[in-house]
C-alpha cells in the first residue's frame, strides 16, 4: 500500500501555469562586473545580465538549472562559469552577444570555481581530477591546452590572479585548517592565514594592496582583508551583513560590489554601509508544478532469524546532535529494535565493538554504476562503508536479492523505477537539506566517496551536517525516512564501525573497520574475502 505524498515544488512563491514571475533578489547570488557596470549573476541556477546600475535583467542560458560563478573576461564579451552535465561539473564559456558555448573542461569530473587571467586568454579553476583532491589547474583558450598550477596534499581551490597577473592567491585545505596562499611571481607559497575557520573568496584590489576574503566562524560570516604589507596584517573589514561568500567585485580601489541579504549590494571602501542595486528577473514557467510522489514500500529481504546485541562505546545516531555513549543495540532479523542503556546480558549473544565508533550506514541517493556491475562490486561498496544505493541496472532484482544475503553481501538497492530522489539544495545554499551523490562527482559509487566528503568540506558544511547529507537528508529525499539513514527503532540494521572521531574529522568516516548490513555484522576482511570469490564464482 503506498502512502502519497504531496509535495509542492515553489520558490519564493507559488505560480500559475503560464504566468509571469519577477525575482528581485535571491538567497545565494553570486555577482561579477564588467568594465562596463553590467552585471552577470546565478539565479536559480542560469546565468542572466543585469543592466549597468541595475534594472531589467536579461536571460543569457536557459534550464542548466545548476550554473554557478560567472565570470566575465577582461574584454566583456564571454563569461565563465561552472554547471553539471552529463554528470560532470565542468567549466564553460560562453558567448553573451550570441550565446554559443564550449565546454573548456578535459577529462575531470569535478572543475569548479573559474576564474580569468587579466591577458584575458586563459582560465584558472580547481579541478579534481583523480578524486584525492582539488588542485589549481589553467586552460589556455586558443590551444585548449591545460596546465596544473598547483599540487599540494589537500585541496586547493578558488585561486585568483592578482590585476597584473604575475601573482597568485588561492586557498588551502587540509586537516581541517584553511589557509589563505599567497605565490608572489618566482617566490615560493606564502602563508598569510591559517585558521580552523573555513575561508572563501579572496579577491584583489585592483591597486594590489590587499586582498578581501570571507571567513566564517561561530558569530557569523564577515569580510576580511589581507593588507600586504610588511608585516602583514589581517583585518576585519565588515561582519554587519548576510554575506553569501562568492568574490567580492572591485569597480576601481574605491567601489564595491557583492551578494549579501539576498540582494547585490554596493559600497565604497571607506563607508560604513553599503546599498542595494535593485534588479529584476523576470522568468516564464512552464508548469505550475504540484508534484505527486509516492513513497514505495521498502522491501526487507533475507532477513536473519534471532536477536543480536551490538555494544556501542560511542554512538551517532545520524539524527540527534553529538554522540550517545555507553549505548546497547538491539537486533532483531534485520532492524532496530531497541537502544538502551549498557547492561549484562547473560542470555544475548552480545558483540563488543570497543572504542570504535558506530554510525549509521552511508547512503549514495544517485549511484553512478559500471555498466559491468557484478556481484563483487556488493562487498567492495560495504567496506567503505555504503549500505544503500540508489540507481538503475538491468541486473537490479537479482543483485539486490543477493546482496541481502549473507553470502556475498552488498548494500541495500533501490531500483530508479519505483524510487527516485526529490529535489536538493546545493551544498552552499543549505548545508540542512543537501546531498552529494557519487552521479554528482561523475565517478563511480564508492571510489566517488572522498569526493563527496570534500565537495561538502568546500561548501562550508561541518562534519555533523556532511554525515547528514549522506545519511538522513538523502534518506528524506528518497522518501526511505524514518527506515535508512539513521539508527533508531524501527530502522534498518545498517550501520558503520569507524575507528577514529568523525564529528571532529569527518574523513574519518573511510576509517571502515566493520559493517552491519541487514542485521548481519561483517569485517572489512571478511568482505573483501567475500568480494574475491564473488569473482571467482563470475
Amino acid at each position: 500500500m503506498y502512502l502519497r505524498f504531496l509535495i509542492s515544488l515553489t520558490l519564493l512563491f507559488c505560480v500559475f501555469a503560464n504566468a509571469q514571475v519577477s525575482i528581485s533578489r535571491g538567497a545565494s547570488l553570486s555577482v561579477d562586473a564588467a568594465k562596463d557596470g553590467r552585471l552577470a549573476i546565478d539565479l536559480r541556477g542560469d546565468i542572466w545580465i543585469v543592466p549597468s546600475g541595475g534594472g531589467e535583467s536579461r536571460q543569457l542560458t536557459q534550464n542548466l538549472k545548476s550554473a554557478q560563478r560567472p565570470r566575465w573576461s577582461p574584454d566583456g564579451e564571454r563569461l565563465a562559469y561552472s554547471a553539471i552535465t552529463d554528470g560532470r561539473q565542468s567549466v564553460w564559456l560562453i558567448e553573451v552577444s550570441t550565446g554559443q558555448t564550449k565546454n573548456l573542461s578535459s577529462n575531470s569530473n569535478m572543475d569548479i570555481y573559474p576564474t580569468w587571467h587579466p591577458d584575458g586568454q586563459r582560465v584558472l579553476y580547481s579541478s579534481d581530477t583523480k578524486g584525492d583532491g582539488y588542485d589549481l589547474w589553467e586552460v589556455d583558450i586558443p590551444t585548449g591546452l591545460h596546465s596544473r598550477v598547483s599540487n599540494r596534499p589537500g585541496d586547493e581551490t578558488e585561486g585568483a590572479w592578482s590585476p597584473d597577473g604575475r601573482d597568485l592567491v588561492y586557498i588551502h585545505y587540509q586537516s581541517n585548517q584553511w589557509s589563505l596562499i599567497l605565490r608572489r611571481h618566482t617566490q615560493p607559497d606564502e602563508a598569510l592565514l591559517t585558521t580552523k575557520n573555513k575561508i572563501a573568496a579572496p579577491t584583489w584590489r585592483p591597486d594590489g594592496s590587499l586582498i578581501t576574503f570571507f571567513k566564517t566562524g561561530a558569530m557569523g560570516t564577515s569580510i576580511e582583508m589581507a593588507i600586504l604589507s610588511q608585516p602583514r596584517l589581517i583585518r576585519t573589514y565588515a561582519s554587519n551583513e548576510q554575506f553569501f561568500t562568492s568574490p567580492i567585485n572591485w569597480l576601481d580601489r574605491h567601489r564595491m560590489i557583492y551578494s549579501a541579504n539576498g540582494q547585490i549590494q554596493q559600497r565604497l571602501f571607506n563607508s560604513w554601509s553599503s546599498s542595494p542595486l535593485s534588479f529584476r528577473a523576470t522568468i516564464h514557467p512552464d508548469v505550475a508544478k504540484t508534484v505527486w510522489r509516492e513513497r514505495p514500500t521498502l522491501r526487507w529481504l533475507d532477513e536473519p532469524l534471532g536477536q543480536l546485541v551490538i555494544r556501542a562505546a560511542r554512538l551517532f545516531d545520524g539524527v540527534s546532535p553529538g554522540y550517545q555513549y555507553d549505548k546497547d543495540i538491539l537486533l532483531s532479523g534485520g532492524r532496530v529494535a531497541a537502544i538502551e542503556e549498557h547492561k549484562d546480558r547473560p542470555k544475548s549473544i552480545v558483540i563488543d565493538m570497543g572504542d570504535l565508533t558506530i554510525l549509521p550506514g552511508l547512503i549514495d541517493a544517485n549511484a553512478r554504476l559500471p555498466d559491468n556491475l557484478s556481484p563483487s562490486y556488493g562487498p567492495d561498496l560495504l567496506t567503505m562503508g555504503i549500505t544503500t544505493i540508489l540507481g538503475g541496472h538491468p541486473d537490479h532484482d537479482q543483485l539486490s536479492t543477493l546482496w541481502a544475503g549473507r553470502e556475498v553481501p552488498g548494500p541495500r538497492f533501490l531500483n530508479t523505477e519505483r524510487w527516485q530522489m526529490g529535489p536538493t539544495p546545493r551544498p552552499e545554499l543549505d548545508v540542512t537539506a543537501a546531498v552529494v551523490t557519487s552521479r554528482t562527482t561523475g565517478l563511480p559509487s564508492g571510489k566517488a566517496l572522498a569526493t563527496q566528503i570534500r565537495t561538502l568540506q568546500i561548501a562550508g558544511l561541518t562534519p555533523e551536517q556532511t554525515l547528514h547529507s549522506m545519511g538522513v537528508n538523502a534518506a528524506a529525499a528518497m522518501l526511505a525516512d524514518p527506515y535508512l539513514g539513521r539508527i533508531a527503532t524501527g530502522a534498518s540494521a545498517d550501520f558503520v564501525f569507524v575507528d577514529g572521531d568523525p564529528l571532529a574529522n569527518v574523513m574519518d568516516v573511510l576509517n571502515v573497520v566493520a559493517v552491519v548490513r541487514n542485521g548481519r555484522l561483517y569485517s572489512v576482511s571478511g568482505l573483501i574475502d567475500r568480494a574475491k570469490s564473488a569473482e571467482s564464482i563470475e
